[in-house]
């Protein structure tokens, strides 16, 4: 079968199907799998006394061809030419099949979608008898600068050989055959999980990345492995967006000679969800994945989720450790909205333009803003999610508006009041060129705090636009620069400093972390503008709401 496609196993062959003889529904739950016998009673009562289970004929008529033949020569991204050729193979290699051929050629009816449930035997004596035809099929036939559909050409051509196959068993009185209905789920989602990769001492980490992030990914992939205990496994998931399949073979050689170390990828795009997400800045669809780790995860305790611009230089296992009781998730509070909350930085969302303490209090729910947490490092509690059924409520905090800070704000208003909190050394900002400025400004204790984890970090997060692979004055750098140095990137990694240099017209001299133009005119204008209106007041708030208004209108 297929993941959107399936028999129905039910007593009931006639529920409304359309012109393709489908019967649609929107999504898998369990209404569906009640509906239409997926499950083990409903299927071994239909498979008794039966050879070969195939999908209720369908006539090409409905798709305006004349018969089976027409169909494959007039369809989109099909070629006659390729199903001639596998013809000319059948007839050479199976001459006893060619009466069946032309019967189901000519005919205007057939089991198409290539559903099947077969008894093993015959499975073993088609699948022998398919596969001597597409290998000779294949010295036939060339691509010919197919795209991606036409390129499907064996599936097709394959879907016409087992009606063959099916027309000359059935002539020899071989087959009992039973014909059920298709179903088809509108829906595009995935609805599995993942097991864990070692049955014991088993310490599942998430990252996610795109193909930008390869590089970091593989730091912080070569820091994890350097700080892992030889006595425990090492369960990395990759929840990727695109990641090239080049970057993905030097990932496997990173983690090749570990035997406690298991390394896999997953699309986001399986997520149906995530493709209509509002996204802003530097930010991607992929950054929402982090929503499904409860659904993708549910057959774990605990996942420890990690930013791919990040290195550890720690265990990351001792996260497992923590003792999360009834909270949903363990991790750092976030100092820069610590920052943006006392200097009235104005949030943007569905909810309009409002001061930061006010975003979180009302926009979030969050009785407590202090409690705010950054979601660079995570530890998800999802045996506790699962009894809360945590992820729908993720899923409607999604649905339900746009949000400042994306997925973060989300899980900040999902798991608000159920924090377990860590120690700032686990989530350590690089501090992005306003270590001097913006840091210094904040509640003296925290800026104590701050100045201790950069001590002794026990993760270091390169958050903000100035990263270690693109500037080599950014703090923490050769924190980055070791743990890259010895991966498959390290030409790349320095083409891409050399290269920033050379952009930047920088020199030897100048060892300045770079400034964005916006960042300089609001450092000139500030001054007047804090005299004018101080932070906090309500000619501010006001002034501020008047600049996005006009921001929109010029940046769109």
């Amino acid at each position: 079968m297929h993941y959107r496609r399936h028999f129905n196993f039910s007593e009931d062959q006639h529920a409304p199907e359309d012109n393709w003889g489908v019967v649609n529904y929107e999504k898998i739950d369990e209404q569906y799998q009640h509906q239409y016998g997926l499950n083990d009673p409903d299927i071994i009562k239909c498979l008794a006394d039966v050879d070969v289970i195939l999908p209720k004929k369908w006539d090409v008529n409905a798709a305006g061809s004349k018969n089976n033949y027409q169909h494959y020569k007039i369809s989109n991204y099909l070629h006659i030419e390729d199903y001639d050729a596998a013809l000319e193979v059948l007839d050479a290699l199976y001459p006893e099949y060619k009466s069946a051929a032309d019967k189901f050629n000519n005919a205007s009816d057939g089991y198409y979608t290539n559903m099947f449930v077969m008894r093993k035997d015959i499975f073993d004596d088609y699948s022998k008898w398919l596969f001597a035809i597409l290998d000779k099929l294949e010295e036939k036939i060339r691509f010919k600068n197919y795209n991606n559909q036409e390129k499907r050409v064996v599936g097709h051509i394959s879907e016409r050989l087992l009606n063959i196959y099916i027309n000359y068993k059935i002539d020899k009185h071989e087959l009992k055959i039973k014909e059920l209905q298709r179903t088809f789920i509108q829906q595009e989602t995935f609805n599995a999980k993942l097991k864990p990769a070692f049955p014991v001492k088993n310490v599942p980490v998430v990252i996610c990345f795109d193909d930008n992030y390869a590089i970091s990914g593989g730091a912080l992939i070569h820091s994890i492995i350097a700080n892992a205990n030889p006595e425990l496994n090492y369960d990395l998931v990759v929840l990727e967006n695109g990641v090239a399949l080049a970057n993905k073979e030097r990932f496997f050689t990173l983690v090749s000679k570990h035997e406690n170390i298991n390394l896999r990828f997953f699309d986001v795009n399986a997520f149906s969800e995530i493709k209509s997400v509002f996204t802003r800045a530097h930010f991607s669809a992929a950054t929402y994945a982090r929503l499904f780790i409860p659904k993708l995860f549910s057959d774990f305790e605990k996942v420890i989720f990690i930013d791919s611009d990040t290195v550890v230089e720690s265990d990351l296992a001792e996260l497992m450790t923590v003792p999360l009781e009834d909270n949903l998730v363990a991790a750092v509070k976030d100092i820069v909205m610590e920052g943006f909350v006392m200097f009235g930085a104005m949030s943007q969302s569905s909810d309009g333009v409002m001061p930061a303490e006010q975003y979180l209090s009302t926009s979030l729910g969050m009785a407590n803003p202090d409690g705010y947490f950054q979601a660079g490092i995570l530890v998800f509690n999802i045996a506790q999610m699962n009894r809360e059924n945590t992820f729908s409520s993720l899923m409607d905090a999604l649905k339900s508006k746009t949000y400042w800070f994306l997925d973060q704000d989300i899980m900040n208003q999902v798991f608000h009041g159920r924090v377990h909190y860590l120690p700032l050394e686990w989530n350590v900002y690089h501090g992005n060129g306003n270590t001097d400025d913006f840091f210094p400004n904040l509640r003296f204790a925290t800026y104590m705090s701050f100045l201790k984890a950069r001590k002794n970090p026990k993760m270091i997060h390169f958050a903000g636009e100035n990263k270690p692979w693109n500037n080599r004055h950014v703090d923490f750098f050769d924190n980055y620069h070791k743990n890259v140095v010895n991966t498959p990137w390290a030409f790349e990694s320095y083409e891409r400093l050399v290269t920033s240099v050379a952009l930047s017209g920088s020199t030897q001299k100048d060892h300045h972390v770079p400034v964005l133009n916006l960042t300089k005119v609001k450092r000139l204008l500030m001054p007047a503008l804090n005299k004018l209106a101080p932070k906090g007041t309500v000619r501010r708030n006001t002034l501020t709401k008047y600049y996005y208004k006009v921001r929109r209108v010029i940046l769109g």
